[in-house]
């Protein structure tokens, strides 16, 4: 047997393991006459050590797999993901409401729309599938006129079906679902008597254990190999037993995840219920869809929600709940109403950016509301969403650039700088609490090409908002950042967009703007090149936190889509606060390239170009 000190142990290397062999031989009195480089011993060699190899990669790997932050099968972390209580995100279906018109064909008293009822659309395309996703009723007329079936919810995806029959001596039966893509939240489990008793008793998926005993009819999810779940019964202490010879009726829905966002129309596969025709109406485009959640992301989620305990009690919580249960937020903001202006005790606000547009609409919210946290969410306290203020940085910029060290043209390389921008906007800020820093942006607009060799970068702030026209009310824009003020009597701090106002003759007054005064906000008009002060206390600014109040403010009109409010920045970086996301627009970027190279053509400087020419027409002395 070999010594501990001849054989090192630490070495896992194939030519290491190899040498080490060969040099323990050696050192043996059996093997003193081998020649240990022959071919025969040599073989020998390499095959022990790449046996040893072989076994040590092996124990790496596995123990590697025994670790969430280690493992890399995908396997592995969805078991290991089970072991800390957390359901890996499924993919999710996407989602539409619309409004169903039915014609029936005799005189019922009532339409009903099944569950399951299928409609088609396209996108890019693409042919999907979508069905309701419960069963919709509405009073017929007794005309047989058309009947309107409002706010039907379509989720994408095929409905399938699964049985299995139980035999609880058999313990290897599990109850799998087939089927990869699967929605886990159309999943539904009716267990039926017998295969001769038609029986069915429906079950519910378990969310509080504490609220389960030997007689509730729920069932578990489980993750399984490859993708694909499981269901199970409770074991008779929590949650009722099935009986051997019972029917598993498995129903659920396989779905295309994020390829269904964005369906728009759709139409009836086939008669609606049984009725002649039926005409939909979209409310809101698909939306929802989501892929199944990613390894990374398993392993940030997994030990938060051990920490979440199946409950939402602190901002952390909700953030976790929402960004595990809605793949489609982008980034979440959730704060108590302690931290509100007012603050509003008892209540938790809550802000989401969708990956896709600048807001969810009302039925995200309602969904995320009533469908994921209301299952969490301690009941003395209320939720409530806010929208995403956002604040807009007006960039200006001077690159300059030297054309001798680039081959692209002038207007390639400023488009590459915009697009430098853009995605320093999406990486840098796109997410709440995220400050836009002025040096970070002035260095990625430098780093866009080698060419370039400096900018310069000034900014202001924007923000937007819908008066209502024609009626006073009161106003309150944030900016949350300090406004420049430097002395009593200075001016020019905040301007806006153009409108049109009734002075205090009830004259309207056309082209319109704000500005400010020590605090106070006016509105003003060019006339002749002189301004004209139409009302000199239309509103308040607080020049320390960026408040802005107008009072009574009632334009009759405003140019584009919304009124714009701007301002010039005590500071060059911007930071939000709360639900405030900064977001760069290439709309409000003003961009000058400005050639260097034929300033700097023959290393000259313009100075030196001129004291040439000078002394050259001094001096008879001929040149080259």
């Amino acid at each position: 047997m070999a010594e501990p000190s001849k054989i090192r142990l630490s070495e896992l290397d194939f030519d290491q393991l190899r040498a080490n062999f060969k040099s323990y031989l050696g050192t043996q009195d059996e093997f003193k006459n081998y020649d240990t480089a022959g071919s025969a011993m040599s073989v020998l060699l390499d095959l022990l050590a790449y046996n040893t190899h072989l076994n040590s990669y092996y124990m790496n790997m596995v123990a590697n797999e025994m670790f969430l932050d280690t493992a890399v099968n995908r396997n592995s972390i969805m078991s290991l993901a089970k072991m800390l209580g957390y359901m890996p995100r499924s993919r999710k279906s996407a989602f539409a409401n619309v409004n169903i018109s039915v014609t029936p064909t005799d005189s019922p008293t009532s339409i009903t729309i099944a569950k399951n009822t299928k409609f088609n659309t396209s996108i890019e395309g693409v042919s999907f599938t979508f069905v309701t996703d419960k069963s919709y009723s509405a009073v017929a007329n007794n005309d047989n006129s058309a009947v309107l079936v409002e706010n039907v919810k379509l989720i994408q995806g095929e409905p399938l079906s699964f049985r299995y029959t139980a035999n609880t001596v058999d313990g290897s039966i599990k109850y799998k679902i087939p089927n990869r893509g699967v929605d886990t939240d159309t999943i539904s489990v009716v267990l039926q008597d017998s295969v001769e008793n038609n029986t069915q008793t429906k079950y519910t998926l378990a969310t509080d254990l504490l609220s389960i005993n030997s007689t509730s009819n729920v069932y578990f999810v489980e993750p399984d190999a490859d993708d694909t779940y499981q269901v199970r019964f409770g074991d008779g202490v929590l949650g009722r037993k099935e009986k051997t010879g019972n029917v598993v009726i498995l129903s659920y829905n396989i779905t295309s995840g994020t390829l269904g966002n964005r369906a728009k129309t759709f139409t009836s596969v086939s008669t609606v219920g049984g009725y002649s025709s039926a005409s939909v109406t979209t409310l809101s485009a698909s939306v929802g869809g989501g892929d199944v959640e990613t390894n990374d992301s398993i392993r940030f989620n997994a030990p938060r929600h051990l920490e979440v305990q199946n409950r939402a009690v602190t901002a952390t919580d909700y953030k976790r709940i929402i960004t595990r249960d809605y793949p489609q937020a982008e980034s979440v903001i959730v704060y108590g109403g302690e931290y509100a202006d007012p603050p509003q005790y008892g209540k938790v606000f809550i802000g989401v950016k969708p990956k896709s547009g600048l807001a969810v609409t009302s039925s995200i919210k309602n969904s995320i509301q009533n469908d994921i946290l209301k299952k969490y969410n301690v009941g003395s306290i209320t939720t409530e969403f806010v929208d995403i203020d956002y604040i807009y940085p007006m960039l200006i910029s001077t690159v300059n650039y030297d054309s001798r060290l680039t081959s692209k043209t002038e207007a390639t390389l400023k488009q590459s700088v915009l697009n430098s921008i853009a995605t320093f906007s999406i990486n840098e800020l796109q997410e709440f609490s995220k400050e836009m820093r002025h040096s970070r942006l002035s260095r990625t607009i430098d780093d866009t090409d080698t060419s370039i060799v400096g900018n310069t970068l000034t900014l202001n702030l924007k923000k937007t908002f819908i008066p209502i026209l024609n009626t006073k009310l009161n106003y309150t824009i944030k900016f949350s950042n300090s406004v420049f003020h430097p002395h009593t009597g200075h001016a020019g701090a905040l301007t806006s967009s153009e409108f049109s106002i009734l002075d205090g003759q009830d004259i309207l007054r056309q082209t319109c703007k704000l500005d400010d005064l020590d605090g106070k906000i006016r509105v003003y008009r060019i006339v002749d090149g002189e301004k004209i002060i139409v009302n000199d206390t239309q509103g308040t600014i607080d020049y320390t936190t960026g408040k802005i109040a107008l009072n009574s403010f009632n334009p009759s009109t405003f140019n584009g889509s919304a009124l714009d409010i701007i301002v010039k920045p005590t500071l060059t970086d911007v930071t939000p606060l709360r639900e405030q996301l900064v977001l760069i627009s290439g709309s409000n970027i003003t961009l000058t390239m400005t050639d260097v190279g034929s300033v700097r053509a023959g290393l000259i400087s313009p100075m030196a170009q001129q004291q040439t020419t000078l002394t050259s027409a001094a001096t008879t002395t001929s040149t080259y």
